[in-house]
This record gives structure tokens, C-alpha cells and sequence, in this order.
């Protein structure tokens, strides 16, 4: 299967938006069939921040990496994996990249398809639904920048390197790994269910065992990306606190957080990885 169904489209990426103007509705009618499905398909809140929301908070919360890193990897082809209802690939749509978007649910990607549509991207946007996160259905190096947005987490930990060795496998040597959203299993409380201490409870203890809403160890991640460079490491975690500054974090917070990461980061975990969502990016050799 090739990555993109119009790889004239896919070269635009050098054309990224430069302006700070956000996706707005344009569909009134595929805004209306979003709202149905999240309700019917997803028995949610339409007007929730996580379903009709979703794509306000990631271009405020996430815009500003989402573009460093794209440009930094010169990005032409581009994979969400896990794409949920599809809010991270309008925004990167709307960043002007051609996105190829990944789910293992069909749910999701019906919902997702009418996201895209509410907001005038279907053009822009190829989503696909595949069940085997262990073998996905591109060839080796297909993209330049992949995004792992609140995912991973998710995935059942005995296949985690499996699914890790395959997005390797798809990112084109130079290419960017974008993990953001990650919900930590250093932190005492599980981001997703606001479980206290779950994250601590060994995976084969008693209901623990079963429980999907539970964090991975920053190097859970890592180890699947041996010889990869950490651009927070790489760059003093410059683009990390930029971010959080133009996602409107407190500068009482970021100072707090400079100190950590002063302290942390010579030794390989700078302070993104240390946090309860933790990001990094990894960039492969090339």
C-alpha cells in the first residue's frame, strides 16, 4: 500500500502554515454526522473537550512542536499512529502536511473521517483502519515524521517492541518520532483514569494485570529506538520549553522545570521524560 493515494499532494509540505490562525469548521453538514457517530458509535459527548473539542485543544496544547519537528524533518510523508478521532492529523492537515492516519479501531475511523470533513481536510487526510499494529501495511522507511500522540500507552505491553520495531521500520532514515501525551508510570497518579499508584503495581499483580489505563516507563519507549538522537537532549530542551511557553504554562512552572531539567538531562531524561505525560523525539540516524 503506498503511503499517500496523491503523492503530488503529499510534496506541499514545505508550504507549513506560518500564521497562528486555528482549523475552524467549514461542513456544517459532516459537523452534524460527527456529532451523530460520537454518540452513536462512541457513546460520548459531542460537545466534549476529548470528541468536538479535540482539535481546539491539540492546536493549542501541541501546535508548536508539531511544526518544529516537521520542518526540521523536511516532512513530505507523515503517519499518525493511533489516530483516534483523527483532532492530531487535522491539525497537522491543517499545518499543510499530506497525513496518512492509523487506527485499530473502525470507530474511530469512521468518526475520524467526519472530523476531517467538518473541517475541510478530507483532501489532505488518507485514514486507515488496520487490526495488526505489529506489521503495519507500508514499506520500510515510508515516512519522514511520525506523531504517537496519547497512544502508546494503550497498546498491550507484550507487543509494545513489536509495534515499536515496526514504526522504526517505517521511518525514513532522518526521520522524526514525535511522542507526546504519554501517560507516565513514573508519576503516582495514572494521568487517564486519575488512579492513585497503579502505575507502581507490578503488571501481573491481581486486576492490575488486565488494566489498559496505565503508564509505560519513559524507557519503555527508548529502548525500541536504540542509536536514535534525543532532540531534547540535542537541543538543551529549547523546542520542549518553547512549547510549553507558547501553550501558555506559567513561567513560575517553567522555572521550576529548567531547574529539573539542568539536573536531569546530561544524564540521558530530560525533564519532558520525567513528567506525569511525558513527550520525547527521536531522531533516527540517517
Amino acid at each position: 500500500m503506498e503511503p499517500f493515494e496523491n503523492m503530488a499532494a503529499a510534496n506541499k509540505s514545505s508550504e507549513l502554515v506560518k500564521d497562528e490562525v486555528a482549523p475552524r469548521l467549514s461542513d456544517m453538514a459532516a459537523n452534524e454526522r460527527f456529532r451523530e457517530k460520537v454518540v452513536g458509535l462512541l457513546r460520548g459527548d459531542p460537545d466534549s473537550i476529548w470528541s468536538g473539542g479535540y482539535v481546539d485543544h491539540v492546536w493549542e496544547k501541541c501546535r508548536h512542536p508539531l511544526m518544529r519537528y516537521l520542518q526540521q524533518s523536511g516532512a513530505r510523508r507523515v503517519l499518525e499512529f493511533g489516530c483516534n478521532i483523527g483532532a492530531t492529523s487535522v491539525v497537522l492537515a491543517h499545518l499543510g502536511v499530506q497525513v496518512q492516519a492509523m487506527d485499530v479501531e473502525p470507530r474511530y475511523i469512521e468518526v475520524a473521517k467526519e472530523n476531517a470533513a467538518r473541517y475541510g481536510c478530507s483532501d489532505a487526510i488518507t485514514f486507515t483502519c488496520h487490526a495488526d499494529s505489529t506489521a503495519l501495511p507500508w514499506p520500510d522507511g515510508s515516512f519522514d515524521f511520525i506523531t504517537c500522540n496519547s497512544v502508546l500507552e494503550y497498546v498491550p505491553y507484550a507487543i509494545l517492541p513489536a509495534v515499536l520495531s515496526e514504526l522504526e521500520r517505517v521511518l525514513a532514515p532522518g526521520g522524526i518520532l514525535f511522542v507526546a501525551g504519554t501517560s507516565n508510570r513514573l508519576s503516582p497518579v495514572e494521568i487517564h483514569s486519575r488512579r492513585w499508584f497503579v502505575n507502581y503495581l507490578p503488571r501481573s499483580f491481581g486486576p492490575a494485570a488486565s488494566d489498559v489505563e496505565r503508564g509505560l516507563f519513559p524507557w519503555d519507549v527508548l529502548r525500541g529506538f536504540p542509536r536514535y538522537t534525543q532532540l531534547d537532549v540535542e537541543d538543551r530542551s529549547g523546542t520542549y520549553f518553547d512549547w510549553k511557553k507558547g501553550a501558555g504554562m506559567p513561567a513560575s512552572k517553567r522555572a521550576v522545570l529548567h531547574a529539573v531539567d539542568a539536573l536531569s538531562r546530561p544524564f540521558g531524561f530530560p525533564v519532558a521524560l520525567l513528567l506525569p505525560s511525558f513527550s520525547t523525539a527521536l531522531r533516527k540516524p540517517a
